[in-house]
């Protein structure tokens, strides 16, 4: 009997089962104005400089590139950032901005670049206690020219799809392909030249020097350069081509009634 008093004493009878500790959220360093809109996870509208504010984290700093953003767990392996802002809100929220969608690239029966209104994106982070802002092009650098990315992404828009089994309409966006700087036709912004995506071939790289560490939560701020003209075809809500893109996508043009703004 009295070792089983003294255990009990000691308190060494079996405790019951502790939950597995919960992983902290990430940090957030930047704090939302009281003026947006929310469009979605991550997503808002400014109303009072009608630009769309985005919240992304840097998931890579060095190596080729194919995109500056990606949704989260998707294309991390070849983008700069990733986010997890639904890329069907994102197409809407820049509808709201007055951009034009144009039509995303086509490679055949000839190669036609990717059109849209110029789309000037700022990025915004906190680094020691300080505010910096960048132009997003200076994080993208052109293996040709040995600089920055000197032209603006276009609102090209991605497509919409028939899914094979379901028959319902699906946007090729959703796979990930937000903005690009090798072509796709699935992203929602591209750069209106020949780009190609082929791994000999890849044009940009990240510019590691202007890029903070990983993991840096940022705003990228969106909005249709000022001044610009919407870039090549403008025939925005016609059909594309029936011809099949690279990916085996037979795309629909994108309409302005496609997504559900409210």
């Amino acid at each position: 009997m009295y070792p089983i008093i003294v255990a009990i004493g000691l308190g060494l009878v079996a405790a019951p089962p502790q939950p597995p500790p919960q992983t902290p959220p990430e940090a957030r360093s930047l704090q939302v104005e009281p003026g947006w809109k929310a469009m979605g996870k991550g997503l808002w509208f400014d109303p009072k400089e009608r630009r769309i504010v985005l919240r992304a984290r840097v998931v890579l700093r060095e190596g080729m590139l194919e995109h500056l953003l990606c949704r989260k767990g998707t294309k991390e392996h070849e983008a700069i950032l990733a986010t997890e802002a639904p890329a069907r809100s994102i197409h809407a929220a820049l509808l709201l901005t007055g951009a034009d969608v144009g039509h995303p690239v086509e490679f055949a029966p000839k190669f036609r670049p990717p059109t849209g209104s110029p789309i000037a994106i700022e990025v915004v982070w906190d680094e020691n206690g300080r505010r910096r802002t960048d132009d997003a092009r200076q994080w993208v650098r052109d293996e040709k020219t040995k600089s920055h990315l000197e032209i603006d992404w276009v609102f090209a828009g991605s497509v919409l799809y028939e899914d094979r089994i379901t028959k319902k309409p699906m946007y090729a966006a959703d796979d990930g392909d937000l903005i690009t700087v090798a072509n796709f036709a699935s992203a929602i912004l591209d750069l209106p030249i020949n780009s190609s995506a082929n791994d000999a071939d890849r044009m940009f790289t990240a510019n590691t020097a202007r890029i903070p560490p990983l993991g840096t939560e940022v705003f990228l701020m969106l909005a249709p350069r000022r001044g610009a003209k919407a870039d090549g075809d403008q025939k925005a809500r016609s059909a594309l081509s029936p011809e099949k893109t690279r990916r085996g996508i037979r795309p629909k043009q994108v309409q302005a009634d496609s997504f559900d703004l409210q």
